[in-house]
């Protein structure tokens, strides 16, 4: 810091010190020969009313950003809008679009794509002058500190009135500066300013450059910088290289980054720290890249504040950013530093090694493992971001431990080839515990294929399931409680097979149901009822788990061949009947999981699609709109079909329609549209034209899906009555629970 200060990199003219940097990425648009700023959104603080605006310089064929605060609506209504819409450049002037792909001049030559950018070199840090796309620094946010007099003072008979406000280098020249914090006669106040940068900004961030240049070969060759490229080929790693040219690690950091972060490694080795002192901050880093990279996208939503940037594995993958934030130096102070001195134990005994799971390994009581999940995530690929800034410090302290990347080594990919690897991973690892050991496996898999897959897998590695839990994993602490995530991940206990049990298909149908039930009543016996931890997808895991314990607890199961299963080819669409049986036991789920408040013998009677709309209007009552719950939901009631009973299928933006949305949609069609509850919708959007209970209880009563209306008045009742409580808070059903309140006590009271 004091370095960085002395260089005056980060602070302006008026003694104000950088918080954050944001960037964006330039391109010529074909159509006019302008540099636009490529951004979807211009919207910088939700919370202050910070946006960018975009003003032609006709002169120069580019665009003069200017930063709003405190913007008026229509201005900041009109920077939500930005010049990328879903892949495409949108001309400013002339409106046309154009691919992002084709600006970059990607082309596909016999069914492969080849990528049109330039690919960067080791010693490109920032775009060359010719390159098609040019990054641009177009905001800084600036904090300035003052100190207000809380109460009157005086030092050396000057007078400090009440109210004065004295800036940072005045207030702590007073002589007691300390004792006056302590004593509450000043208050620190902080000011963010976000501003376009001047040409002093431009001068410090060329400065920046020439200092990382000047030492830029030097802190490759001693580790403090990366130097390693982006291996090719990997689903993933092919990303930056095909969306920016980018083809080492360390081009995924700007010049500003490399150096802070070179700063610090630099430091880190003068300091000769103990070895433990030294992991410990390489751990930070490790912590403070994923939240200080090019890749960081910008999120201006209020929760957040006067905005931050993203960290880079908000969704495990390495997602290149035409627009995003760079922290200030000391916004990763507290990424970099941990105090691990409530953790620490040591153990005279205890040997931690990284070994390939395939390798000759010693025996071992206990085993650990989080496989992969058939390439759901390419943590094999993900990995070397992190390995590339401390290789050279694992060969220094860890000499034993193998410091180039493993990737090559993993379990990918899916079908015969995934499960023979598993297979021997996981058979080597029984040979080398005792009978009595145990093997703790973490999997978290939304497809009944895999899971299926896994009891192979299992049962040829001689396994067994011998308890499974579910645990939340994904809290707002520790992951993401948005988008298309389970929030829970399995915790399967494993022992050596010893039963001699066979059975057949048809015999363990009852076992699976009866299991599942078992685990599902178990979680939601610990579950909080007004705050639950546990989605629905979080049980259907737990019914996925429950099956595997009861199948792989059987030596043999008379209608399966597992050598031929695992060799066999599947073809598209085809189940084999292990995955069927899966399947049903999360159908076993979804049927066992009423809805709080809804009658279980009413339950019963409901077709699937009734099931799936009430338990969407639970869903949405404890605020969850992702659209994966609605697609495993619909899945485990056996739905092909649920869409149309949808607002929207954005990720997180999914929500059933209301009675008035639907209004006469899908009103006689097969399924849900000729149930009692799509009736019960119609009849409250009838009620809500003129307000009239009569209109909504007349269509209850003359519509011909129903078939008596007065045996069916209790249910009728009874729906309405759970529909009116689950969208009590929800604000897009006011209007219609206003309607549903007149139709449910014109019920209530018929015939009175």
């Amino acid at each position: 810091d004091q370095q960085i200060t002395e260089w005056g990199i980060e602070h302006n003219e008026k003694g104000w010190r950088a918080d954050a940097y944001l960037y964006c990425v330039e391109a010529r648009s074909p159509k006019t020969g302008y540099w636009v700023p490529l951004a979807p959104s211009w919207i910088i603080s939700e919370k202050y009313k910070v946006c960018a605006v975009l003003i032609p310089d006709h002169e120069n064929k580019r665009y003069r950003i200017k930063i709003v605060t405190n913007a008026d609506s229509k201005t900041f209504q009109a920077a939500k809008t930005g010049t990328v819409h879903k892949g495409y450049l949108k001309c400013p002037e002339t409106g046309v679009e154009t691919r992002i792909s084709t600006l970059r001049g990607d082309k596909t030559i016999n069914g492969k794509t080849q990528y049109g950018l330039r690919l960067w070199e080791n010693e490109d840090v920032v775009p060359r002058p010719g390159d098609v796309l040019q990054e641009r620094l177009y905001c800084i946010r600036y904090v300035e500190t003052l100190y207000e007099v809380k109460e009157a003072f005086e030092i050396n008979e000057i007078p400090y009135e009440e109210g004065r406000l004295l800036k940072k280098q005045e207030a702590e020249s007073l002589d007691h500066f300390e004792e006056l914090l302590e004593d509450q006669l000043l208050k620190e106040i902080t000011i963010r300013h976000f501003v376009a940068p001047d040409d002093h900004d431009v001068a410090r961030e060329e400065k920046v450059l020439s200092l990382l240049k000047e030492r830029f070969q030097d802190w490759q060759e001693k580790g403090y910088i990366p130097s390693t490229p982006i291996p090719r080929g990997g689903d993933k790693t092919e990303e930056p290289i095909r969306t920016r040219g980018w083809t080492y690690w360390h081009h995924l950091f700007t010049p500003r980054q490399l150096l802070n972060m070179g700063l610090v490694k630099n430091h880190l080795f003068k300091a000769k720290l103990n070895p433990e002192a030294h992991t410990s901050i390489l751990l930070g880093i490790g912590t403070a890249i994923d939240n200080y990279s090019r890749l960081c996208g910008w999120n201006p939503h209020k929760s957040k504040g006067p905005g931050s940037a993203r960290n880079v594995y908000y969704n495990q993958a390495l997602n290149t950013q035409l627009f995003y934030g760079s922290r200030a130096f000391l916004n990763i102070k507290d990424f970099l530093f941990h105090s691990f001195e409530h953790i620490f134990t040591r153990h005279t005994h205890a040997e931690v090694i990284s070994v390939d799971a395939k390798s000759e390994v010693k025996n071992s009581d206990f085993w650990i493992t989080d496989p992969p999940y058939a390439d759901a995530i390419n943590y094999h690929e993900l990995g070397d971001f992190f390995l590339t800034w401390y290789q050279k410090d694992i060969s220094h302290y860890f000499k034993h431990w193998y410091r180039e990347s493993r990737s090559a080594l993993a379990v990918k990919g899916s079908g015969k080839s995934f499960k023979e690897n598993m297979i021997e991973c996981y058979s080597n690892l029984t040979q080398h515990m005792p009978d009595n050991g145990a093997q703790v496996v973490m999997f978290t898999h939304q497809d009944a294929s895999v899971w299926a897959d896994l009891a192979l897998i299992l049962w040829a590695s001689g396994l067994q399931v011998s308890a499974a839990w579910t645990i939340q994993t994904e809290t707002d602490a520790v992951g993401i409680k948005t988008g298309n995530y389970v929030q829970g991940t399995v915790i399967m206990i494993l022992r050596k097979q010893t039963s001699h049990e066979v059975a057949f298909l048809s015999d363990i149908q009852s076992d699976v149901e009866l299991e599942v039930k078992q685990q599902l009543d178990h979680m939601q016996a610990l579950d909080d009822q007004d705050d639950p931890n546990f989605s629905d997808a979080d049980y259907q895991l737990a019914a996925y788990a429950a099956a595997l314990r009861v199948i792989t607890g059987y030596k043999n199961i008379q209608d399966i061949d597992v050598p031929y299963e695992l060799t066999k080819e599947q073809k598209r669409g085809e189940k084999s009947e292990l995955e069927k049986i899966i399947e049903d036991a999360v159908k076993v789920a979804m049927d066992h999981l009423v809805p709080t408040g809804f009658k279980e013998q009413y339950w019963r009677t409901l077709l699937p699609e009734e099931r799936f709309y009430l338990k969407g209007l639970e869903v949405e009552q404890h605020g969850e709109y992702r659209s994966g719950v609605y697609q495993e939901m619909a899945r485990g009631f056996g739905l092909r079909e649920y869409k149309n009973l949808l607002n929207a299928g954005k990720a997180n933006q999914t929500r059933l329609k209301t009675a008035l949305e639907f209004k006469n949609k899908e009103l006689n069609t097969a399924g849900f549209g000729r149930s009692l509850c799509r009736q019960l919708l119609y009849a409250i959007y009838a009620t809500s034209k003129d307000m009239n209970p009569a209109d909504g209880r007349n269509w209850l009563h003359q519509n011909d899906f129903i078939a008596d209306y007065w045996a069916s008045r209790d249910l009728i009742r009874h729906l309405l009555g759970f529909i009116e409580k689950k969208c009590a808070t929800l604000p897009h059903w006011e209007k219609d629970r206003a309607a549903l309140l007149l139709l449910k006590g014109y019920v209530d009271n018929e015939g009175i």
